[in-house]
């Protein structure tokens, strides 16, 4: 009896180990990757970022995908890679625990993504990143 149980623990530690390990496999080194979705809006997912909020006691790790306007503003997206990121770092350490644990937080820090991406881009929101999606969002 307790060889099955221990099987069936061992089982199940080893598909979390591997569904953890997932999206780093398939993660590339250009800091995201692009994608059109079902509906056929195109979509760059950037890779996660682990943050230090402003308090220094929490920290954030959250994966994102920007959905926009065409596949030539992914393209864009990569060709300024390093500012988009360097932008969602500033956003994001620049927040405390509270004020993005609600829904309402969240949706406000959407809004706030969409507006520093496309200030990147220098395009508007209907020509550039038109929304924003949390594939994974941990305050620790």
């Amino acid at each position: 009896m307790q060889t099955f149980s221990f099987l069936k623990f061992f089982r199940s530690a080893v598909l979390c180990l591997l569904c953890s390990l997932a999206p780093a496999a398939f993660a590339n080194s250009g800091g995201g990757s692009a994608s059109a979705s079902a509906g056929g809006a195109a979509t760059a997912a950037l890779e996660p970022f682990t943050v230090n909020l402003s308090s220094f006691d929490r920290y954030l790790q959250v994966s994102v995908t920007l959905q926009v306007a065409g596949p030539e503003v992914v393209d864009k997206i990569k060709a300024v890679m390093p500012m988009v990121r360097h932008n969602m770092i500033m956003l994001l350490s620049g927040k405390e625990s509270s004020q993005i644990q609600s829904a309402d937080g969240k949706h406000d820090l959407i809004e706030e993504i969409k507006e520093r991406v496309n200030k990147v881009l220098e395009t508007k929101e209907k020509n550039g990143v038109t929304d924003v999606f949390f594939v994974n969002f941990v305050i620790q």
